[in-house]
């Protein structure tokens, strides 16, 4: 049974039975529904940005383990009019033994509990010991007299855990009792994480219902012209919101969370979902105005309609789907969840949309429709401005392609010259509170870009500390972007003065040195030199991590080493993102020019749709270049997407053309397809439009910067098809009629 074959028997079930099925999928809804409620959301999880085993990014996971410590940990600010004092210290005391209780909390460093273990256990009862005890041994956890740092190391690395933790240390530093004109901050990556959460879940309800408003409008501008009854036009909406429904309901069904990626789904599926019941409506609405029954409307208009919106929604699919071949979790996912959405939606549109619309129209069952086909109305600014373009295409063919392929040249050049944004703390609202302190302490402290290269050692003694602080005086020295190490060597020299002479008196220092402390240094037959950076674009931290690889190499540190910390990761996180965005962009063209010939059979028409979405893809390129915009982790996936997005409009296009060429010459052909199609097309682009705009609200810029690129996509996809691939129809025919006239001027003898 051929796939129309199916089409045609689906569609007459539906036509005879539209109250059970529409009682069958409210019933769905419903469940859904419920299930929806029990969703949860989640922060980032840099985890999820790399393929499952990637070697760079399991060297941060040995170095967690080994050490006991996440790679970012919490900050405390203690700040006063000066905040070196014993009673400041013994609040500092308190509130890390508070701190201590908290699982999942390693340790807690402050200038106190420093100078306290050397001491006994106990805080000198003078001042001015405590004051010369912090300069000796404590001085980098005091900048200026004014504040004091505390580190928290955390020991859990699953997000979800490290948000409560986070949300607990906030709740202990705020009852722990301060002294009178103290003030605490708490800020790092796991409170960032912990607001993140809070910041994403009031941000994806107000885009969700944004983008749910901004489809009404569209609807009502739009397509209330191309339907019979007026509330009918948001039919549509109401299978995108179901179609939004299902898919939140899944979630938890499947373990899965929100993060701030990932809600980004939501908005962007209200208005995607609207595109294909928009189009099986308007060709029953057509059907209807043209006399027939609604059995036979619905027929019609879901066989007719169904394969340009099924290749429609399998180009699109596959659009996402090729995020899932980097093997990335977090973009396989997203890609995984707008398909499926999709999917959803398109079958919703072939069952439950005909079913209602059959209800609905109820009244007119005994009445002669003819005379909805008599009835005139009035041409709207839609149809004078596809009027306009049609005319314009239809004349100027040569002019369009040669516009097309400038922008397609200047496109692949632009693209060269796009940066990269690994650092994910760029894609973060800035005025998270979090944020705002962690700026604050990077003008203090410096950036806190810092490298760990974990050097292996066959023991730890006098010999090894004495090569360990030599290589941390050559980086510093060679290169400019590293201002500063910290190692055991650097740590011995604060409480020594000097490296140890033997291995006896290492041994004694060591004992000397607080275990919480010493173990951010040593594990086991390991040492972790820590290295300040500079490094503060993607740029920058590859070149150095390159740097940094061969100034050990050449140091020769025969008993092995590994570089890592968050700026190596996120120098390869770069590395991914290019090799990701390459592969994902070949996948789809290549699956879309091969669902395309299965389908005609013929190469120029699986190429045409082509030609509008890479002329799309260079005017992304250029914008991006011309505004300065960098890619991140979202926006990789913008060309793949608008492949599967864009070529939509097209395959409508190329679809009626092909219809209407049997009865019109090919400039006639053009003018019908864009006045009669254009305006369910104009109708699908504008709420795709409007459910990635609707991301343009957040306050996170990788999905601000995602919404405007996909915005703009759509928008130009929509003028590609209206001109590109009309004139691109054109033109070939054009050759094709010429051939014909030079061969049968020129016949073989």
């Amino acid at each position: 049974m051929s796939f129309e074959d199916f089409l045609e028997k689906l569609s007459r079930f539906v036509a005879k039975r539209p109250g059970f099925v529409v009682s069958v999928t409210a019933l769905v809804v419903i469940i859904f529904l419920i299930s929806a409620s029990q969703t949860e959301f989640t922060s980032y999880e840099y985890k999820r940005y790399f393929p499952i085993g990637d070697p760079v990014y399991k060297n941060l996971e040995l170095y967690q383990k080994d050490f006991g410590v996440r790679a970012e940990g919490v900050y405390i600010m203690i700040k006063g009019e000066d905040v070196v004092n014993r009673e400041t210290y013994e609040y500092m005391l308190e509130l890390g033994r508070n701190l201590k209780n908290l699982d999942g909390v390693g340790s807690v460093t402050s200038p106190a509990s420093i100078i306290a273990e050397l001491n006994g256990g106990v805080l000198p009862s003078d001042n001015s010991q405590i004051k010369r005890l912090t300069e000796l041994y404590a001085r980098q956890f005091v900048p200026k007299k004014t504040l004091a740092l505390m580190m928290v190391t955390v020991t859990v690395t699953d997000p979800d855990k490290t948000m409560e933790l986070a949300e607990q240390i906030e709740r202990v530093v705020k009852f722990t009792h301060r002294p009178t004109g103290i003030t605490t901050e708490v800020t790092g990556s796991p409170v960032l994480g912990y607001q993140i959460v809070k910041v994403s879940e009031k941000e994806t309800g107000m885009m969700t219902t944004a983008s749910i408003i901004a489809m009404i409008v569209l609807l009502l501008v739009t397509f209330s012209g191309a339907v019979r009854k007026k509330y009918t036009a948001f039919m549509p909406l109401i299978i995108s919101v179901f179609s939004v429904i299902v898919i939140v309901g899944l979630l938890p069904l499947a373990g899965l969370k929100l993060d701030p990626d990932i809600s980004a789904t939501l908005p962007i599926l209200i208005g995607l979902a609207i595109e294909y019941a928009a189009q099986i409506q308007n060709r029953y609405e057509h059907e209807r105005r043209r006399g027939h029954d609604r059995d036979n409307s619905i027929v019609i208009a879901v066989t007719r309609t169904g394969l340009a919106v099924i290749l429609a929604m399998l180009t699109t699919v596959i659009g996402f789907m090729s995020m899932a071949t980097t093997l990335i979790p977090e973009t396989a996912l997203f890609g995984i969840i707008m398909s499926l959405g999709l999917l959803i939606a398109y079958i919703f549109s072939i069952t439950f949309l005909p079913a209602a619309l059959k209800i609905l129209d109820r009244e007119e069952e005994t009445t002669k429709v003819t005379k909805a086909k008599e009835e005139k109305r009035e041409v709207g600014i839609l149809e004078r401005v596809l009027t306009s373009i049609a005319s314009f295409t239809a004349s100027k063919p040569k002019v369009i392609l040669a516009l097309a392929l400038a922008v397609i040249i200047f496109g692949a050049y632009a693209n060269t010259q796009i940066k990269l944004e690994t650092d994910t703390k760029k894609y973060l609202p800035e005025n998270l509170p979090a944020m705002v302190k962690f700026k604050e302490l990077e003008r203090l402290m410096g950036k806190q870009y810092i490298y760990t290269i974990v050097l292996n050692v066959d023991e730890i003694g006098v010999e090894e500390l004495k090569r360990l602080d030599k290589l941390g005086n050559y980086i510093v020295n060679k290169e400019d972007m590293v201002y500063k190490y910290d190692s055991l060597s650097s740590l011995i020299k604060e409480y020594l003065g000097r490296l140890p002479e033997s291995d006896a008196e290492l041994s004694t220092i060591l004992n000397m040195i607080p275990k919480d402390i010493l173990k951010r240094y040593v594990s086991g037959h390991s040492l972790a030199l820590y290295l300040y950076t500079t490094a503060d674009t993607h740029d920058k931290r590859v070149e150095l991590t390159e740097y940094l690889d061969r100034d050990v190499r050449f140091f020769e540190w025969h008993e092995g080493y590994y570089i890592t910390g968050m700026p190596a990761i996120m120098a390869h996180l770069g590395e991914i993102m290019l090799k990701s965005q390459t592969q994902m962009t070949l996948v789809a063209y290549g699956l879309i020019v091969l669902l395309l010939f299965a389908t005609y059979r013929s190469i120029s028409r699986a190429v045409v749709p082509l030609v509008a979405i890479t002329t799309v893809i260079g005017v992304l390129n250029t914008t991006m270049f011309a505004m300065g915009m960098k890619q991140t982790m979202m926006s990789i996936a913008i060309n793949s997407i608008t492949l599967g997005l864009g070529i939509d409009f097209s395959i409508h296009m190329t679809e009626r053309y092909v219809e209407e060429r049997q009865r019109h010459p090919p400039e006639e052909a053009v003018k019908v397809v864009i006045e009669e199609t254009g305006k369910a097309i104009v109708t699908s682009a504008l709420t795709m439009a409007g459910g990635f705009g609707a991301l343009m609200l957040s306050t996170f810029p990788s999905i601000w910067n995602f919404g405007f690129l996909s915005f703009i996509a759509i928008i130009f996809s929509l003028i590609g098809a209206l001109t590109v691939v009309p004139a691109f129809l054109m033109i070939t025919e054009m050759f094709k009629i010429k051939s014909v006239k030079d061969a049968l001027s020129h016949p073989s003898i």
